[in-house]
């Protein structure tokens, strides 16, 4: 004779069952700081960037006067001020976080510009913008599509900065398989090709920020390429991690498999203080999801990869993505841009450092936004901020800027 047990009794069952794998612990305050309108701004991608006063700046890929895009401004008391409104002429859809020099100037990428394959900009806080570099399209191999935040050369004069193309190149795709580049100090209009990819098993598809060591050396992942008989459809290869030095030598740091390891690194590596390098991979791990549902990754001075935490699909949702922060006690924070159960609209997470996996919000889709497409930031007393693609009901899809206080 079969038991039955009411929908209830099930449901039950699963809650204690999903809190003895996870603490789930919703943040003591999670606070929807500004919801954008589309005229404003809609579904921000890119990290934000904080400067010392407390005010939020970041970019959304559509929306404002011509729906080609914004820069935006949060100042402390949660008031919204459009920077820039993209009109096609100095770049569209902008597709990255910016980054803040001393003088309070911002700088970024766009996907798209007056050459046809996006531009690299640079914004006074008074509105001015000047184009740093105007990406040229065609049927040729030159670099083009810049995507993932700059990085700032510290060898050199103010104004020359390191990114990453996902088009242009050599390799075995039809445009180039994508390229490391480096822009001259403003005002020389001149881009170096530091590396090409190939698309085989040094990657494919590099997606910006990179990074630097101590010793100046560039590190960033290939969204592709690496193990091509890996599962990551449509997409070819599931990405390594690699290490370029000054001279153009590429070392493969890690080649993922799409297994226990993860596949599809996400952007924005992460250092601590020893060297050891932190990051997301989007499938892979955990067979919960079609793909695998993410992994958190380590990798050592050494080159020892490890498997720090594996997502399960469940509370913790899945896909993790854009970059992690870190605290002084070695926590780990970041977001996934979807789940199951609870998590089905994305979480905002922190691994501590014994391992722990606490979901400091399952983000719900009516109030909160849902979907985050980019990592958080963190400001000097923990609280973090962070972006949702999706707006503030099933209905909104312009999407948000939150805060968390963990």
């Amino acid at each position: 004779m079969k038991t039955r047990y009411s929908p209830e009794a099930l449901l039950l069952g699963m809650v204690v069952f999903i809190a003895c794998v996870f603490q789930v612990a919703q943040a003591q305050t999670f606070t929807v700081l500004h919801s954008f309108r589309n005229t404003d701004g809609a579904n921000p991608v890119g990290t934000l960037v904080r400067d010392n006063l407390g005010n939020l700046y970041g970019t959304t890929f559509n929306g404002g006067l011509l729906s080609d895009g914004v820069v935006f401004k949060l100042d402390t008391s949660a008031n919204e001020s459009v920077l820039l409104s993209f009109n096609g002429a100095d770049g569209e859809m902008p597709n990255a976080g910016l980054i803040l020099d001393h003088s309070g100037n911002l700088y970024g990428p766009a996907e798209e510009g007056p050459g046809g394959a996006g531009v690299l900009f640079a914004l006074s806080l008074q509105g001015n913008e000047r184009l740093l570099y105007a990406f040229q399209g065609g049927l040729g191999r030159n670099p083009r599509v810049p995507e993932g935040a700059l990085l700032p050369d510290p060898a050199r004069t103010s104004g020359a900065f390191f990114g990453t193309t996902v088009v242009g190149g050599n390799g075995n795709c039809q445009f180039g398989c994508g390229t490391i580049f480096e822009l001259e100090p403003a005002g020389t209009g001149i881009l170096r090709v530091l590396y090409s990819f190939s698309g085989g098993v040094d990657g494919g598809t590099p997606i910006g920020p990179l990074v630097l060591d101590t010793a100046g050396n560039l590190y960033g992942i290939a969204l592709t390429g690496g193990n091509l008989s890996c599962p990551q459809e449509p997409l070819r290869g599931c990405g390594t991690v690699f290490k370029l030095t000054r001279t153009g030598r590429l070392t493969v740091l890690h080649t993922f498999n799409g297994g226990a390891d993860g596949g599809g690194p996400q952007p924005g590596l992460l250092f601590d203080s020893a060297g050891n390098i932190y990051g997301t991979a989007e499938i892979g791990g955990n067979t919960n999801c079609d793909l695998g549902c993410g992994t958190i990754y380590k990798i050592t001075p050494g080159g020892q990869f490890s498997v720090l935490y594996a997502f399960t699909g469940a509370a913790d949702g899945n896909s993790p993505n854009g970059g992690l922060v870190r605290d002084t006690e070695g926590n780990l924070y970041g977001t996934t841009s979807q789940g199951t159960t609870a998590s089905i609209w994305g979480t905002v997470f922190e691994l501590e450092a014994n391992g722990q996996m606490r979901v400091l919000r399952s983000l719900n889709g009516i109030t909160d936004g849902a979907s985050p497409e980019s990592g958080l930031i963190q400001d000097p007393v923990g609280n973090l901020y962070g972006t949702t693609y999706r707006g503030t009901n099933l209905e909104d899809q312009y999407g948000t800027v939150f805060k968390v206080t963990p």
